[in-house]
């Protein structure tokens, strides 16, 4: 299902949004480097079982897929400036979950070994996402702390830590 195409102006103004934020054991380069990588390599993010960029570029534009609890997402980068911000739109989704999708992921240094990664999901939600609505904070900010978990156990795992 196609949905409308938006830019990072749609976190301001999104019918719903919600912002979640964790630490990382890790320097901020590090940290984006992991999170704007190819999503195959994602083993940390709970639910997802697929993933690939659609070719070898890196930055604004470029478009990705990604298969998360077995729904598909179509994506295209609105924000890639290293190492602080990576933002991206979602272009069409498997099941019609909104008419329009942002999702944000900010990083911080926070100290000499940690960073802060601030998630931001801004949706224009359907009728099928909002009978879920309500538990939408809960769920997904347990899902973004597991995985910068996650994150924080391989980076520290990958500096043989």
């Amino acid at each position: 299902m196609a949905m409308r195409q938006e830019g990072l102006d749609f976190i301001e103004r999104a019918p719903k949004k919600w912002t979640f934020e964790a630490e990382v054991a890790a320097q901020q380069e590090e940290v984006f480097d992991a999170i704007s990588a190819d999503p195959s390599t994602w083993k940390w993010f709970p639910g997802l079982s697929s993933g690939r960029y659609e070719d070898d570029s890196r930055g604004v534009g470029t478009k990705r897929r990604v298969k998360m609890t077995g729904t598909t997402y179509e994506e295209t980068m609105v924000a890639w400036d290293r190492p602080r911000r990576w933002a991206y739109r979602v272009d069409a989704c498997s099941v019609p979950l909104a008419a329009a999708l942002v999702e944000d992921w900010v990083v911080e240094q926070r100290g000499d070994d940690r960073s802060v990664v601030r998630w931001t999901f801004a949706i224009d939600p359907k009728t099928l996402f909002k009978v879920g609505q309500p538990a939408a904070p809960t769920v997904m900010g347990r899902l973004f702390r597991k995985a910068m978990a996650n994150l924080s156990d391989e980076l520290t795992r990958r500096r043989g830590g």
